[in-house]
């Protein structure tokens, strides 16, 4: 079985950001399948984005390298039009990474393409299997259905695209819901969510974690990010914070970079939180059990999200969490009952679950062992038969009326 695996967000050596749990996904699927990875990576003028700290790795990202395993990393560059011309961001996708398709699927004839994230990505490959006469398997992920198909004009993109998917995979119920507003037939949308590395997430000793994170003898709340974006509600748990400051000594380790760390660095300040905020930067994979173990509680106050890995990834180190009510994150903490969920976007629940939560006597050992049930191997074995599934079906036939030209 081989299978392609075509996305933008994929980590690898030199943009280790870049989605981690994807890169985890296809190492998992690599026991199951042969499995080879384009990433392309946006392209930008060297001189407008020089002095931008978040587009270095893009600049200096090379045409190809190795992953984890020794297998190469494609990287394609695509062309892409920010702000009002994003509806065009799926036809410059798939004209731009044309060619390194078109090589992979003549050179090594994969049975099915799987593209993770349904907008430009998933978009742009089910237009190239019509033409290059191969099956494509779409994953939603999250914001690719929460924030880009409200956009009308990239709406009837997605829609056309999952209509003509070989398959559709959604990574939570609330996420199948929304795809299927998009005219998805039901048996068409697979629901998957995603499992967590127990190999790797699991719990440390505690002080032995607080001792080597340098972390004080207080109440710690972590926000574990990649990216400090506005969406996060990083913000929101900031003036949680200070509103309960005087009931819960709570110190706060907020993880991830970005353009927004200073705007945010200055806003703990003129909160006065300065003593109790502490920004971390983004972490390694190998280093975020030691976190996990050592916090007394983890909280995301995102306004959308998919299925952030970071939860199930703290419940496996046996970390409780407060999180928002929005996406699949209510679905996550059903899994093991180790949380909170308040409505979004409402500081006074938010500062009140926080305090709530300090105060509670977790199990913690208990809240791991619920993870057990929940591999990630077990999402690779699912991910693997439904592209076998696929591969089966009849080929589309090539230059398909409905290939590129529908994305124009």
């Amino acid at each position: 079985m081989k299978i392609l695996f075509v996305s933008s967000l994929y980590s690898t050596p030199s943009m280790p950001a870049r989605s981690p749990g994807n890169a985890r996904i296809v190492r998992a699927m690599r026991r199951y399948a042969d499995c080879r990875v384009i990433s392309p990576v946006p392209w930008y003028p060297r001189l407008m984005s020089e002095p931008m700290d978040a587009l270095r790795p893009l600049l200096s990202a090379p045409a190809s390298e190795p992953d984890g395993d020794g297998s190469m990393t494609l990287h394609p560059r695509t062309y892409h039009i920010p702000g009002v011309a994003r509806r065009l961001n799926a036809t410059l996708y798939a004209a731009s990474i044309f060619k390194s398709v078109r090589d992979e699927v003549r050179r090594w004839r994969p049975d099915v393409v799987l593209a993770a994230f349904a907008y430009p990505d998933g978009t742009a490959m089910v237009a190239l299997g019509a033409i290059l006469g191969v099956q494509v398997v779409v994953r939603a992920m999250g914001n690719d259905i929460n924030e880009a198909a409200r956009h009308r004009g990239r709406r009837w993109q997605i829609a056309w695209a999952l209509r003509r998917a070989s398959a559709v995979i959604a990574v939570s119920s609330h996420l199948a819901r929304r795809i299927r507003r998009l005219g998805v037939p039901r048996r068409n949308i697979t629901i998957i969510p995603t499992g967590v590395d127990t190999g790797r997430f699991f719990p440390r000793d505690r002080a032995e974690a607080r001792r080597q994170l340098r972390l004080p003898n207080r109440p710690v709340l972590l926000v574990p990010t990649a990216h400090l974006s506005a969406e996060k509600g990083i913000e929101l748990i900031l003036h949680a914070l200070r509103a309960i400051k005087e009931r819960v000594p709570i110190h706060a380790v907020l993880l991830g970079d970005g353009d927004r760390r200073q705007a945010l660095v200055a806003h703990v300040r003129r909160l006065g939180l300065r003593e109790r905020v502490r920004f971390d930067g983004f972490q390694p994979e190998a280093r975020m059990p030691l976190y996990y173990s050592a916090v007394d509680l983890v909280c995301l106050a995102s306004s959308r999200e998919g299925w952030p890995d970071v939860l199930m990834e703290s419940f496996a180190c046996g970390c409780p969490v407060v999180v928002s009510g929005v996406g699949g994150m209510p679905e996550i903490v059903d899994l093991t009952g180790g949380g909170l969920v308040v409505p979004p976007g409402e500081v006074a629940p938010l500062a009140d679950a926080i305090a709530q939560a300090f105060h509670r006597t977790w199990d913690r050992p208990a809240i791991a062992r619920a993870m057990d049930a929940y591999p990630l191997e077990n999402t690779a074995r699912r991910y693997v038969a439904l592209c076998a599934a696929a591969a089966r079906r009849p080929r589309v036939f090539r230059h398909e009326r409905n290939g590129l030209s529908a994305l124009t």
